[in-house]
């Protein structure tokens, strides 16, 4: 069905902030409806995809976080029509804000797990920048009047719907101030001055915003666009804006992959542990399963299950089997974390083409080669090659390597991977100042780092940014040992 609705306005607010020093959280990787970057560079339409970005994060980054902490807060719509109507009051109202309800439960609980356990270390606490105060700062330099819009709903499954925008006309100022804001509360969260490579990032921001603040007419038209779509998804009988679906739905048209909007992914079977739940999904793959098949994105979480059932691709796995020469031998182990559990290596083996192999030992992994430079130039053609060991020990200087691995989430169809989760995560790993401190010297002794980032910026980053410091002494551990 196509009905058109017209009116409305859509707000603007500012800025989470993510600068040199912070690790972006997971809630900013899936961020509503984004639209798809223009193929024409221009100023303008730059400047205007920066607000828009901006406000994506602060209604799903901020709205997300506050909406998950209210257990009063209720949401969802009785049809698509509806919500698309409440999308046009959201517009009319300049109070977009309004939509935090408006989200997927699922998307927005993916987001947001890893916030159970965050915990302010040290200096820094990172969950100020999307406080309900930082939240009022940059909503109040935003200002929207004048905006017309114009859209279709496209129920195309009972679980999924398309709501196109294809008309947008309005004016939309973004104060300069904004930028102070976002520098007042980027500098509250760090706890410490910013640094100079941070202030003058900040510094040439407000600068373009003051040479040109405000945008009117058409608003599509200035983002090199004819339409934007959103994305609407069925949850519990009520229906939702999908933010990861969304932003799917922007990159698919440069894809050979055609969407399967009326694929099946709700009717589905998990694993039955969180280990089968891993190791399930890799098997599927080797086994020649493509993303949009069932056989592999059931053992998806909800968000990453409907963008693979959809925008996968049906029947696009391989037709022979590409794990023929790939054998593991499954070791996994998991560790119960809040909502989930983690699952790591364990003990694990993978041998490709029987001569290389990596196994892990849980806080090791020994991969092993041949040692061709052994037969290099002997006339006997079946001289075999030397067996080559190297092991790192990975985990080293981890205050919490348990919290490296999957996440996994079981509800009642049995377990199943949440990626989003998995990278919310990484903003909980943790290592000793000692060990970050031995990795950037290392690097930097290594390396150098250039003009750009001297060692003393990386090391205010990584100290000041656990996961950071963290990712540092990790990819540290390897370098040392293939030294």
């Amino acid at each position: 069905m196509s009905n058109p609705h017209y009116g409305g306005q859509f707000g603007q607010p500012g800025n989470t902030g993510q600068f040199q020093g912070q690790v972006p959280q997971p809630s900013q990787q899936f961020q509503g409806q984004m639209p798809q970057a223009p193929r024409k560079k221009n100023n303008k339409a730059t400047a205007l995809i920066a607000a828009i970005i901006a406000a994506v994060l602060v209604i799903i980054g901020g709205g997300a976080f506050a909406l998950s902490r209210s257990l009063s807060a209720s949401g969802g719509f009785a049809s698509p029509t509806a919500l698309a109507n409440s999308i046009n009051s959201a517009f009319g109202s300049n109070k977009l804000t309004s939509l935090a309800t408006a989200l997927s439960p699922s998307e927005l609980k993916a987001a947001t797990t890893w916030q159970k356990d965050y915990k302010a270390n040290g200096k820094a606490d990172w969950s100020k920048l999307v406080s309900p105060e930082a939240l009022a700062d940059y909503i109040g330099q935003i200002d929207l009047s004048k905006s017309t819009i114009e859209y279709t709903v496209d129920e195309k499954s009972e679980n999924l719907s398309l709501i196109t925008i294809t008309k947008w006309e309005g004016e939309v100022t973004i104060k300069p101030e904004l930028v102070d804001k976002i520098r007042q509360n980027y500098e509250k969260a760090k706890g410490e001055k910013l640094t100079a490579n941070e202030s003058s990032m900040l510094d040439d921001m407000k600068s373009s915003l003051s040479k040109e603040s405000t945008f009117s007419g058409n608003i599509l038209g200035q983002l090199d666009l004819d339409t934007l779509t959103i994305v609407s998804v069925k949850e519990d009988g009520k229906w939702y804006i999908s933010p990861a679906m969304t932003m799917a739905e922007q990159m698919y048209p440069t894809s050979s992959v055609r969407p399967n909007y009326d694929a099946d992914f709700t009717d589905v079977k998990g694993a039955s542990s969180a280990e089968e739940a891993v190791s399930g999904l890799v098997d599927a793959l080797r086994n020649g399963a493509g993303m949009g098949d069932k056989d592999f994105y059931r053992y998806l979480d909800l968000p990453e299950r409907r963008i693979a059932a959809v925008y996968g691709g049906a029947g696009s796995g391989s037709d022979t089997n590409i794990g023929a020469g790939i054998q593991v031998h499954w070791g996994l182990t998991s560790t119960t974390v809040t909502d989930g559990a983690i699952v790591g290596f364990g003990t694990t083996s993978i041998t490709f083409d029987g001569d290389y192999k990596v196994d892990f030992n849980n806080d090791t992994v020994t991969f092993g080669f041949p040692d061709f430079s052994s037969s290099y130039g002997s006339s006997n053609k079946n001289t075999s090659s030397q067996s080559q060991n190297l092991t790192v020990r990975f985990t080293e200087g981890l205050v919490n390597p348990e919290r490296l691995g999957v996440f996994t989430v079981k509800d009642k169809t049995g377990w199943h991977v949440s990626f989003i989760r998995t990278a919310g995560n990484l903003n909980l790993l943790e290592a000793t100042d000692n060990a970050v401190n031995q990795a950037v010297d290392g690097m930097s002794s290594s390396f150098g780092y250039g003009s750009d980032v001297s060692a003393d910026e990386m090391r205010d980053m990584a100290t000041t940014n656990k996961p950071v410091g963290a990712m540092l002494v990790i990819a540290w551990n390897f370098m040392k040992s293939f030294n």
